[in-house]
């Protein structure tokens, strides 16, 4: 349920970035506070604070052989950033320093049922260059 919420907001937010580009940013990031990678949507507060969230969520399919028996299974690992970004400088060019967290949880769906096998929340930092035009266009 909570995952088809995030995707229903996100959506959303996709839509009234085509009314509004001059504040919103919708993006995805590799590597970064959604680990592997994260569909992100970004609001400008005002000219130096951005706060984001993301979604990020990757499919195993996995087959294990027990004893001459298989067991079919299914996890899912899902991540979702919520962050705040403070940018220093002017103009399009700014140095950007974040933190915020990442909720991140493990689920697995077996011929034995459903399991949740892990859910945490980690603290997450980061800083670096940012190209952002004011007049809307290529994020950097």
């Amino acid at each position: 349920m909570l995952k088809k919420l995030i995707l229903t907001g996100i959506t959303f937010l996709t839509i009234s970035n085509i009314f509004a580009q001059g504040k919103n940013t919708v993006y995805m990031e590799a590597k970064g506070a959604g680990l592997l990678y994260s569909l992100n949507y970004e609001r400008n507060i005002n000219d130096n604070i951005t706060v984001r969230v993301g979604y990020g969520a990757i499919s195993l399919d996995p087959e294990f052989d027990i004893d001459s028996g298989t067991i079919d299974g299914k996890s899912t690992f899902t991540s979702i950033p919520i962050m705040a970004n403070y940018l220093i400088g002017g103009g399009n060019h700014k140095l950007a320093v974040s933190g915020g967290v990442s909720i991140i949880s493990l689920d697995a769906e077996t011929t034995f049922g459903d399991f949740d096998l892990a859910s945490t929340t980690a603290k997450v930092f980061g800083g670096g260059y940012r190209y952002h035009s004011l007049t809307g266009g290529l994020f950097f």
